[in-house]
C-alpha cells in the first residue's frame, strides 16, 4: 500500500523569511525552476546554477507536487563555491568571527551586524551581510584553515578559467537581486579596506586606492554616494552612504576626510583613449596619412590611467569594484548585431572594460576585483556558454530569495491576451477615430476656389459672401480685388528731376 503524499501547507503569501536573518524556509523548487507555493520546506534553497531563477509557480496542486525539491539533490551541488562558502560563513558567523586578527575588522563587523544600538531601519539586510562577510573571510581568514585553503584554491582555478595567465584578474563575484542594496555593500567593502589600511599601512591584505567602474553615466552618477561628503556638518545632511547608513564607527569618523583622494569613480568608457588636444604629439598630427585619413594623436595606456586615477602612485595596492559586472568579460567571439541580438556591440564594450582593468593591473597591484550584479553570467554571443554563471561567483541571493524575504515584489511576466474582448486603445490609431471630425479644407483654400469660380462665372456677384464667411459670422467680407487699371504711385515733387 503506497504512502499518502506529504501534506502541504497552504500559501498565505510569498514572504517566508525576514530580510535581516538567514533564510529558514523556501518553497519547494523543481529542477526547471517552478515553485510549489503549497509546499514550504525547511532550510535554505541550495545554489543550483542550472535551475532558472525566475519565480514561476502554480497554486493548483498536482499528484507530483510535494514529492520533489531541488534540495533533495543537494549532494550534486555541494562543491560549488557558493555552497562551500555558505557552510564556512555560517560556522564563522556562529563562532563570533573567530580568526579575525585585525582590531578594525572586528570593530566593523560588530558595528554593522551585532550592534544592539543600531536603529531598526539602519540594519543591513542578510543579503548585504553575507556578501560583506564572504569578502572579509576570503581576504583574511580563509588561509588559516584547511577548508578555507580548499575554497581559495577553487577560487583561483575559477579565476584562471580565461585560459591565459596574462589576462587573469583576481575577480570575486557577488550575486544580489536588484533592490537588495549592492551600493551599501560597496560602501562597506571600501570602508573595510580603507580603515584597515589607515591602521595597518604595510599589511598587503588591504588596498591603498579604490576604483569603482560602472557600465554607464547614469549608474556612475549614482555611485557618487560613495564619495565622502566633506561639506555636510551633520549626518542627516550628508549625501554619502557612509553617514546616511551609519556605516562608520564614531572612533574612525575623523579619518574619512582623506578617502576621496584615494577613490576614483568612472564608467567603462573612460578606458577608451581620447584625442589629445592642445600641443601635438607628432608633426604628422592632422595631416593625411597613406590611407587618406587624418593622423590623430590619441592617449596611450599610461595617459589613460593618469587621467582616470590622478594621484594614484604606481605600484601601490588597488581595489576594483565593478557595478553591473556582467558587462565586463573577455569575449571569445565577435558576436553579431541584429534586431534581436546586439552581441557584437556588447562584446566590444566588454573588451574595453576588461582591457582597461588589465592595464590597471600592469600599473598597480590589484588586490581584488569585486563584481556585483544581479545577473553575473555570460551574455549571449560572448563566446562562452550563454547565461552560464561566472565561475568565481562566491555569494548568491537570488530574486526568489529576495521575494521570499520580502525585499522585492513579485514580477509579473507579460502574456498574450487572446480573448479579443477589450476594444483596442484609441490612441494606437488615433487618426482613424477622428478623421471624420477634421476640416476637409482650410479657409484659404476655400477662398481661392470661390475666387476662381467667380472669375469663370460672369453672372457671379463680386460682393457676395464666400462660404467661409457664411460659416464664420462676425467676420468681415472678403475684400474685392484691386482694379487692374489702377495708376502706379508717383514720386514726390522734390525727387523729380
Amino acid at each position: 500500500m503506497s504512502k499518502p503524499p506529504k501534506p502541504t501547507k497552504p500559501a498565505t503569501g510569498p514572504i517566508l523569511n525576514g530580510p535581516y536573518d538567514e533564510p529558514l524556509f523556501h518553497y519547494a523548487t523543481a529542477a526547471d525552476g517552478n515553485l510549489d507555493y503549497r509546499d514550504r520546506r525547511a532550510g535554505r534553497r541550495i545554489f543550483a546554477p542550472d535551475t532558472p531563477q525566475v519565480p514561476l509557480g502554480d497554486l493548483t496542486p498536482t499528484p507530483q507536487q510535494g514529492l520533489y525539491d531541488i534540495n533533495d539533490l543537494a549532494a550534486n551541488y555541494r562543491n560549488y563555491l557558493v555552497n562551500l562558502l555558505r557552510d564556512q560563513l555560517g560556522a564563522w558567523r556562529g563562532s563570533g568571527y573567530a580568526g579575525v586578527t585585525s582590531r578594525v575588522t572586528r570593530e566593523l563587523l560588530t558595528y554593522w551586524f551585532e550592534n544592539p544600538e543600531r536603529a531598526s531601519h539602519q540594519r543591513l539586510f542578510f543579503a548585504q551581510r553575507e556578501a560583506v562577510e564572504a569578502a572579509i573571510w576570503l581576504n583574511e581568514v580563509a588561509d588559516k584553515s584547511n577548508p578555507g585553503t580548499h575554497v581559495l584554491n577553487q577560487l583561483r582555478t575559477a579565476q584562471a578559467s580565461v585560459k591565459d595567465p596574462e589576462l587573469t584578474l583576481p575577480r570575486i563575484a557577488f550575486k544580489m537581486a536588484t533592490g537588495t542594496g549592492k551600493t551599501v555593500v560597496m560602501a562597506c567593502l571600501v570602508l573595510y579596506h580603507y580603515l584597515n589600511r589607515s591602521q595597518y599601512r604595510h599589511d598587503p591584505k588591504y588596498a591603498d586606492y579604490f576604483l569603482l567602474v560602472a557600465p554607464g553615466v547614469t549608474i556612475r552618477d549614482r555611485l557618487r554616494v560613495l564619495r565622502y561628503d566633506t561639506e555636510a556638518a551633520f549626518d542627516h545632511q550628508a549625501n554619502d552612504y557612509y553617514r546616511q547608513r551609519k556605516l562608520v564607527p564614531p572612533a574612525y569618523a575623523g579619518l574619512m576626510a582623506g578617502l576621496n583622494a584615494r577613490l576614483a569613480i568612472s564608467n567603462f568608457h573612460g578606458f577608451e583613449p581620447r584625442l589629445i588636444a592642445g600641443n601635438k604629439k607628432s608633426p604628422l598630427d592632422g595631416k593625411l596619412g597613406l590611407d587618406g585619413r587624418k593622423v590623430e594623436a590619441r592617449e596611450d595606456e599610461a595617459m589613460v590611467l593618469r587621467r582616470l586615477l590622478p594621484g594614484f602612485k604606481p605600484g601601490r595596492r588597488l581595489l576594483v569594484l565593478n557595478d553591473e559586472a556582467h558587462h565586463c568579460y573577455r569575449p571569445r567571439a565577435k558576436g553579431r548585431d541584429t534586431d534581436e541580438e546586439h552581441s557584437a556591440t556588447e562584446n566590444e564594450r566588454a573588451a574595453v572594460w576588461y582591457s582597461g582593468l588589465r592595464a590597471a593591473a600592469r600599473r598597480w597591484q590589484v588586490r581584488a576585483v569585486y563584481d556585483l550584479s544581479a545577473t553575473p553570467y555570460y551574455l549571449t554571443g560572448s563566446g562562452w556558454p550563454a547565461y552560464s554563471y561566472f565561475p568565481w561567483l562566491v555569494s548568491d541571493f537570488s530574486l526568489i530569495d529576495a521575494i521570499e524575504a520580502g525585499l522585492v515584489k513579485i514580477p509579473f511576466l507579460p502574456v498574450d491576451d487572446s480573448a479579443q474582448q477589450i476594444e483596442e486603445p484609441v490612441l494606437r490609431n488615433l487618426y482613424e477615430h477622428c478623421k471624420d471630425l477634421l476640416p476637409r479644407k482650410g479657409q484659404r483654400t476655400q477662398r481661392r476656389e470661390v475666387a476662381a469660380s467667380s472669375a469663370n462665372d460672369p453672372d457671379a456677384d463680386p460682393d457676395a459672401d464666400t462660404p467661409a464667411d457664411a460659416t464664420s459670422p462676425g467676420k468681415r467680407k472678403a475684400k474685392p480685388q484691386a482694379a487692374a487699371s489702377e495708376a502706379p504711385p508717383q514720386l514726390p515733387p522734390l525727387l523729380r528731376t
